[in-house]
Parts: structure tokens; C-alpha cells; sequence
């Protein structure tokens, strides 16, 4: 097998959006000697960045049955309310003029707080399902550790066991939550248990790690555009626009694998069966023939959609989510701090095809 690397913004649109084409996720996950005895592995395979078709269409359309736009709109209240406690607990931690770290006590704790209510989860187990979340998405890449990987069994063991004692609670006594909805879709043999226990917690990982890195890797973006940042205090407006631009720019998903199951054409260049395809979705939303001055930050940039959610049939629906927190959090952030600057250097943390801020220390002040 080959690997072929995508970096123009319109042939990786065009081969994501290829029917002749899997998951490269499943094929990475495929190649480890004896996957089958690995919680996490057999997790992630079931999850619906893993699968192929059918079973990824099945499971998406019963997904987005309940993870509906006007579903995510109902959440708007939600969304304000967590918002206005995250940021009141930052004016007193910040009101000292000691440095704060973004990513601890907002970009973390803001979007998980935000899943938890769209499931119905106990605000209280947020931060272990957080912590747990992140060790089992250790695998996601297709490379890692022997570490990593019994860290990441030992999470997806805690993981799976609570979100089925969770799935049967529900079956036992329906609420008004994301959770039982999906559970009453789910009834009827449309999907197994071990589908439905993947899919919510795949949910409830996505449901937080975009808008983590998008809240402090976007605030970092203004920070470095300063301009940018006063233009948008002035001008609510265009707030839509600012947050898909923040999106583009500092993109968490790098990179997107596909297998091609018959040749393709791509551009000039013929892509043989079974070759493996990189899509750098991060290169491709800073295509010069697509985005001009692509390394700018531009709040009122209008070139057409970014590739942050990917395309195709694996395209983000949590991307409504992710654009209705980020436009509530930043606008009350830039209004309740004038001043925003970096406390010290931060720190970045990556995997293969994933970037984000481990730190992100702030100096705040009113």
C-alpha cells in the first residue's frame, strides 16, 4: 500500500466527497496484531469515524434523527447560562491579576458542561469522563505507544461500562435528554448495544474536543491579531463569519485518511486501488487559490466553507454545536475582559492528524 497526500482545498472537497472511498481510520485500526483483544480498538471500530458503509450510514442517520438543528437550537438557554457561570468563575480567579490558564478553567469545562446537558450525564462525572475520553482517543491516530494503548483499554473499559449502565437506566425510565432519545431510535435492532454504546460515547467525545481547541486556539488567533479582536468588539455582526474564520485557521483535525476501494482520479494524478490517501485538511484551509492571504486572520473572510468539520459522507454534524458555543463564548468573553494577553509561552499538544493547546496562560484584566 501506498500514501498519497491531499493538500488543495478543492481536490480534497472532491475525493472526501468520492463514493470509491473507506475510512482510513478503520484500515489503521485493522493492522494491529490482535485488535480483537483490545477494549479500545474494538470501541473505536465501532464508532462512526471507523465504519464504512453501510453501517456508517445506517448509524448516522439514526444520529442525526436526535442530533437535529432544531435539537441543538433548544440548547441555546443552556449554552448562555453555562457560559455566564464559566465566566463569572474567570472574573474571580483572574480579579488578582494572577494568570489564568484558558484551557483549565474555560475551553475544557465549558463544552463538556455543555454534552453533558444535551445527554443528560451528571455535571459531576463530566471531568472523569473528560480525563477517560482523552486517554481512549490516544488510538485514534493509528499510532501509538504500547503505553498509550493500555491506557487507552483501561479507559475504554470505565467508558463503555458506565455509558451501558447509562443506556439501561434510560431503557428502564425514559428522561428528557439527548441520551434517552438516542436510546429510542436504537430500539427496533437498528443498532446492537455495542454500536449504541459507541456512538453515545463518540458523541460525547466530539461534542468537546473541537470546541476546546477552538476556544483556545482561537483566542490565542486573536491575541496574535489584535486588530482582528477590537474589530469584532465593535461589530457584533459579524460574529458568524469570526467564528467559521477562527475555525479555518486554527483547525484541531489536521488531517482526515481515506482507503480507495477502486482507482480515482485526482487533479492529474491516478490513484490505484487500495492506496492509502492522506486528506491535510489544515493545508487545505490555507490553499492561496481558495482562502488569499490564507495565513491572515480575517473575521470578515467570505471564500467559501473551510474543511475544520472535513466533507463527504464523514462530515461534523456537531459542527451547529460547535459554531452556536463558540459565537456565545467569545462574545462574552471579548465583552467582560478589554484586556487579553498572554501570561507566558503555552503549550501545544498533538497526535497524528489532531493539534491543540495543552495551556493556554492569560493575563485578564476589566
Amino acid at each position: 500500500m501506498n500514501i498519497w497526500a491531499l493538500s488543495g482545498h478543492e481536490e480534497v472537497t472532491e475525493f472526501l466527497k468520492r463514493p470509491g472511498v473507506q475510512s482510513g481510520a478503520r484500515a489503521s485500526a485493522l493492522r494491529h496484531e490482535n485488535w480483537a483483544e483490545h477494549a479500545s480498538l474494538r470501541l473505536y471500530l465501532n464508532s462512526m469515524v471507523a465504519l464504512n458503509q453501510p453501517d456508517h450510514g445506517r448509524v448516522r442517520v439514526l444520529a442525526s434523527r436526535v442530533f437535529t438543528p432544531s435539537k441543538i437550537k433548544k440548547m441555546q438557554p443552556a449554552v448562555e447560562r453555562l457560559t455566564r457561570g464559566l465566566v463569572d468563575d474567570l472574573i474571580e480567579r483572574s480579579s488578582g491579576g494572577e494568570p489564568v490558564d484558558l484551557v483549565e478553567v474555560l475551553a475544557t469545562p465549558f463544552p463538556v458542561a455543555v454534552i453533558c446537558d444535551m445527554l443528560g450525564i451528571p455535571f459531576a462525572d463530566g471531568e472523569r469522563l473528560w480525563e477517560l475520553a482523552d486517554d481512549w482517543s490516544r488510538v485514534f491516530p493509528g499510532a501509538f505507544s504500547d503505553e498509550d494503548l493500555a491506557r487507552a483499554d483501561d479507559a475504554a473499559e470505565q467508558l463503555g461500562g458506565y455509558f451501558a449502565e447509562a443506556i439501561k437506566d434510560r431503557r428502564a425510565q425514559l428522561r428528557e435528554d439527548l441520551l434517552t432519545s438516542l436510546v429510542q431510535e436504537a430500539s427496533g435492532g437498528h443498532l446492537d448495544d455495542d454500536e449504541l454504546v459507541a456512538l453515545v460515547l463518540f458523541l460525547f467525545t466530539a461534542g468537546f474536543s473541537a470546541t476546546t481547541n477552538l476556544i483556545a486556539a482561537g483566542t490565542a488567533a486573536l491575541i496574535e491579531h489584535p486588530d482582528e479582536l477590537n474589530r469584532w468588539r465593535e461589530d457584533k455582526s459579524i460574529t458568524q463569519s469570526a467564528v467559521d474564520e477562527l475555525l479555518r485557521h486554527s483547525a484541531h483535525n489536521t488531517a482526515s485518511s481515506r482507503v480507495t476501494v477502486k482507482p480515482v482520479t485526482v487533479g492529474d494524478a491516478e490513484i490505484p486501488e487500495g492506496e492509502l490517501v492522506v486528506c491535510l485538511l489544515a493545508a487545505a484551509n490555507r490553499d492561496p487559490r481558495r482562502f488569499p492571504e490564507p495565513h491572515r486572520l480575517k473575521l470578515t473572510r467570505d471564500d467559501g466553507p473551510h474543511l475544520s468539520f472535513s466533507a463527504g459522507s464523514h462530515y461534523c454534524f456537531g459542527g451547529t454545536l460547535a459554531r452556536m458555543e463558540g459565537a456565545e463564548l467569545f462574545t462574552t468573553l471579548i465583552d467582560t475582559f478589554p484586556k487579553i494577553e498572554l501570561a507566558s509561552e503555552p503549550e501545544r499538544r498533538g497526535v497524528m492528524g489532531l493539534t491543540s493547546y495543552a495551556t493556554l496562560p492569560l493575563t485578564l484584566g476589566r
